[in-house]
Parts: structure tokens; sequence; C-alpha cells
């Protein structure tokens, strides 16, 4: 070890002589004057590494998120599923777009729709000419095809047939159009959701199921659907069922598709978003849907469970909710709440059309049997059109719509217009018409019978009206009341709980016609709306006292009218079914079943009103 340090040592000193000569012969040769050249010696250059900037990098911006809360989970996304609450109807609306469908739709214009005069035969399903979905049998009454046009009832007869009309429309569906998955949008999708649908057979899908003969694939893009003989419908926006990815569940039989996960938790879409995430009960995660072309406004939507309103509501305010959907049923707040949200925000309400009907008792099942003034338990007030008309116009001379909305909802919000029938004035005189006349010595008392048809003289305009027990109902109520009083009507009002009040009959009272009037809601439905008060449709004894006519006013011209008002070869000179009603006066509309929902001021509503339409996922415009 000692020896190894000592030669170390010798190196370096020798190299460090070394160094130093050379060293003092440079200082000697810079010392001899400016004649010499000086020596350079040299030397290795080394290069500087170059300062390369750093390459920018961009900071990404954040998603876009829309937050929209939810009264309630949705539950099953399932279409054919039966139940289709509003969080429900919030989420499909996201997904799925059924404008994008197809091409253009059917029209009788545009030959995509065709009325074709063809050949029935015994135990066909048709549509007879008093608009029901019958068996075709010997003596059935039809509408038959007489050189192109529709003819008078007549019985059919295998002896001589006659002709029924038929319809068929053509669908294409928009080139391109693809499932979320990327995999295109196909006629076996239909046939698909049609095979789903008949399995199933869901109340709100009958009416259609009914009046559908064949659904079938012309090839990939192109469907041809046909309706049973007699059925020439006037709406055709709606004929055919929206589509069920066939691809993802071929291995599913039809009846149990509802019951697979990727077909009722998650289901794929061809609408504006998809699903990414799901957690039961708290949120569904919505991306874009990069199928879907046109630029959204969103880049996610994330739909949040929130049951309880007034969290619901701070969550508007501090921003973790953007949106409260119509789940939260705010028409039912009152107006403290509501103004609350309108001046925070955007207030916005839809579905104005006049649900809410006040039914007259016209035929109660006490009549069924016979009706004698002198032993009835009530008297006949309705029968008569013309009290009909002057109730109508002591309700509607001043709409009641406005006024309970009006008190409801805060100032300054739209209405539509609520048309008036007649006047008050005319009410009155028309009363008098038919014989209801006041007492002059006492003008606040009601009126009493001199004279009237089926009723005896000296009976008191005294009435009732039954309703539910909700404060909407209750103050609904209490108009028509004070309305009927002005007009020297008489009428007391009784609440029932839903149970009682749509009990079945022969207990219940409106399903077993034994009400003078009741307020009554109906939900929108896939036929004419005339088709409630048809005289098929009363409840009875005969028919398990099942049936929508609570009214049990039975009319044969309404009734044909309203067939013919449904059939769009039969339908020309007439009015629609709301029209009929109008004319005829089985019932009074009077309310709508307003929906409510709102919006924060961070949310553009691109000026619409539906919730489903409002541009949440609508492209923006460039």
């Amino acid at each position: 070890m000692r020896s190894r340090r000592l030669v170390l040592n010798r190196l370096f000193t020798t190299k460090r002589n070394a160094l130093l000569v050379l060293l003092s012969l440079v200082f000697f040769v810079s010392a001899c004057g400016s004649n010499t050249t000086p020596v350079v010696m040299p030397t290795e250059t080394l290069s500087q590494p170059t300062q390369v900037p750093p390459t920018p990098t961009l900071t990404p911006e954040p998603p876009k998120v829309l937050n929209v809360c939810l009264a309630e989970d949705p539950g099953s996304l399932f279409r054919f599923e039966g139940r289709n609450s509003l969080a429900k109807q919030s989420v499909l609306s996201a997904l799925f777009d059924p404008k994008l469908l197809f091409e253009t739709l059917p029209t009788y214009a545009n030959n995509q729709a065709v009325k074709l005069a063809v050949d029935v035969k015994p135990g066909m399903n048709v549509l007879d000419g008093s608009g029901d979905v019958i068996v075709l049998k010997e003596g059935t009454l039809i509408h038959p095809v007489i050189e192109g046009t529709l003819g008078e009832p007549a019985a059919w007869s295998a002896s001589a047939p006659l002709q029924m009309m038929q319809v068929k429309l053509e669908y294409r569906i928009t080139p391109g159009l693809l499932w979320s998955d990327g995999t295109p949008v196909t006629s076996a999708d239909f046939l698909l959701s049609y095979e789903v649908a008949k399995a199933l057979r869901n109340p709100q899908d009958l009416w259609l199921l009914e009046r559908t003969a064949s659904l079938e694939a012309l090839d990939e893009t192109a469907l041809t659907w046909t309706g049973i003989a007699g059925f020439v419908p006037l709406d055709l926006s709606e004929l055919i069922f929206q589509p069920l990815p066939a691809a993802q569940l071929a291995e599913v039989s039809p009846a149990e598709i509802g019951f697979f996960s990727d077909a009722s938790e998650t289901p794929i879409s061809w609408g504006a978003y998809r699903i990414a995430e799901r957690t039961p009960g708290s949120a569904i995660l919505l991306e874009r849907n990069p199928y879907y072309n046109p630029k959204l406004a969103y880049d996610q939507v994330v739909m949040l469970v929130e049951p309880d309103l007034q969290q619901a509501i701070s969550k508007l305010e501090s921003g973790a909710c953007d949106v409260l959907d119509p789940s939260y049923h705010l028409e039912s707040q009152s107006r403290d709440v509501l103004t609350g949200l309108a001046e925070s925000g955007s207030l916005m309400a839809e579905n104005f059309e006049l649900l809410q009907q006040l039914v007259f008792g016209i035929q109660p099942a006490a009549y069924d049997s016979g009706y004698s003034p002198w032993t009835a338990t009530r008297q006949d007030f309705f029968s008569d059109l013309r009290t009909r008309q002057a109730i109508a116009a002591c309700l509607a001379a001043e709409p009641i719509a406005p006024e309970i909305l009006g008190a409801r909802l805060p100032d300054g919000f739209s209405l539509p217009e609520f048309a008036s029938r007649g006047s008050l004035e005319q009410a009155q005189a028309l009363l008098d018409e038919i014989g209801w006349l006041r007492d002059e010595a006492q003008p606040e008392s009601p009126r009493m019978a001199s004279g009237v048809e089926n009723v005896l003289d000296g009976i008191v305009f005294s009435i009732s009206l039954l309703s539910g027990i909700s404060t909407m109902d209750r103050e609904v109520s209490q108009a028509v009341v004070q309305r009927l009083g002005s007009c020297g009507i008489e009428a007391t009002h009784q609440g029932l709980s839903p149970a009682d009040l749509y009990a079945p009959g022969p207990e219940g009272p409106l399903f077993g016609r034994n009400f003078d009037l009741a307020l009554v809601s109906w939900q929108e439905t896939a036929g004419n709306a005339c088709e409630l008060y048809r005289s098929d449709a009363i409840p009875n004894s005969g028919n398990y006292w099942i049936g929508t006519n609570l009214s049990g006013w039975a009319d044969a011209g309404f009734d044909a009218q309203c067939v013919a008002a449904g059939n769009a070869e039969l339908a020309r000179s007439l009015g629609n079914g709301l029209e009929l009603l109008s004319e005829y006066l089985p019932a009074v509309p009077l309310m709508p079943q307003i929906s409510l929902w709102a919006a924060s001021n961070r949310v553009d509503l691109v000026g619409g009103t539906s919730f489903a339409d409002i541009g949440l996922w609508r492209p923006v415009l460039p």
C-alpha cells in the first residue's frame, strides 16, 4: 500500500515540474518585445449548449358541465318498462332525439303515405264503422271504399265483399345515423322495438299495437308500416316505435330485454349524449355522443338525484345545480317559492292543454233502468244541452285558468290566452229561457225550476261538486262554486281522496256514475279527445264499470262525428275532437296540468320553453 502511494507521488511531481517549465517558456517568449510573433498554443474548442426556449403547453379548457337535479332516481331507462316518470323523461331526452331518426316523416302529400283499397277476410282485425278495433265477421259495419273514397257505413258480407281502406307508410332512416357505440341504426332496430312492444303490451302502447297490421323491413335503411284496414290516421307522426339496438340485444328474448342491464341501466343512445357512468340513487354522468355531429352546448351533463326540494333550491343558488327538472312539481309550490326562483333565475312553464275538465253527471247509473222526475233521487239537471251551455258560459266567461295560475305564479309571468265562452249575461238569459228562474223578491237565492223539461216545478237548482283534495283541486273547486253562484246555481264542494274518488263502480262515485259535477284530470292519450265520451265508453254493469265516459251521456250523432274526426278521409268537413266536445259539452275544459321547472342565470335557454328541447343538449348554432 505504501509503495503504491510513493509511485503516485512521483508521477504527480514529474507532471508538476513539466508544467512549470512550460509556463516559464511562455512568459519568456512574451517578454521579447513587439517584433516577436507571439506563440499561440492550440487549445481544444469547447461547444456551449444552445439555449432552447421551453415549448409552451396549452392549458386545456375545463369541460363545460351542466348539472341537472332530479327529484328521484329515474330507475329503469328501458322505454317499454311501463313506468315513465318525469325524471326518466328528463334523462331520455338527453339520450334520444326522435327528430333525427328519419330523413322525412311520411305524409299523404309526399307519397310516403298511401291509401289503398284492399280486400278483407273474416278473422282479420279491422277498424269498424264505429271506430272500434274488432275481428271482421259477417254483418260487421264498415266504411267501404267506393270509387276511391269512403262510403256510408255498410254491413260486410262474404257473399258480396266490400273493400276497405288501408294505409301504408314508408320510413327511410337518416343516412349515417349511428348508435353511441358506433354501430348503425338499422331497420332491425325498429323491428325489435315492435316485437318488444307486442310481447309486453303495456297499456300506453295498446292503441298503436291494435292499429298496426305489420312492420316490415324493405332493406337495412327502410321500413314499411301497414295499418289495419279501416284505420286512416290523421296524425302520422308517431305510428312507429322508437328503435332498440338489435345487434347488442340479439341474444335476449323480446319479453326479457327489460331485465338486461344494458337496456335498462345504461342503454346506448342515438341522441346528443351517452351514459359514461351511473351511480344508482345518486347521479348519472352523461358525455357527448361522439357520433352526434352538431356541436353541443355542453361537454357533459350530470343528472344529480336530490329528493329534498329545499336542498335542491340551495344547490341551484350555489351552483351545484344548474337546472331543477320537472320532476320537482314546482307547480305545487307556494307563490313565494316560485317568485324566489323566478327572481334568481328562470322559471319556465309548459303543458297548457286543458286536461282538467268539469264533467257533468248527465245520465247517472240510477237512470239506466228508467227516469221519472217523481221518483228519481236526483232530478235531470243536465240532459238539456242548453243547461250545459249556460253553465259553460258561467264558468268560462272569465276563464278559471288564468285566475288560478295568476294567483300562484310570480307577477308578470307569461301565460297563453285562454278563450272565453260566451258571457255572464248570455248565461243568465239562457237559464231564464230554459225555465230556471230567480225569485225577484230574493234575487240572491238559487234559481228554481218553472217549466224545465224533466224537472219538477219548484225544484231548487242545487248541486254538488266532487274533486280531489290537492291544493289546486280545492282552488279550482272554489272558483267553480263562486261562478255558479253568480249565475244563480247553488253548488257545494266535497273533496275526496284519490282512492275514494276513483274507486271502482258501482260503489265509486265517478265510475259508479253517482255524482252531479266532478273535476277530473285526464292524461294525454294517443286517440282523439272526443273518444273519452263515446257511448261505448260508459261504465256500467255490462262492462264491469270500466270506461271513461263518466257522464253516462250517449249520442249517436256525436259518436259518428267523433269516429269521422279521427279519419283522414272523413274529417275534411269536421273539426277535431276538442271542437266536438265544445259543441256537445259532456264536460267543460277548465285547467291545464302545467309543468314548471327552473334554471339558474348560468344557463342560456336559447329562447326555449320545453324542458326536452331548450338547448341543454340542442346543438349550438355557429
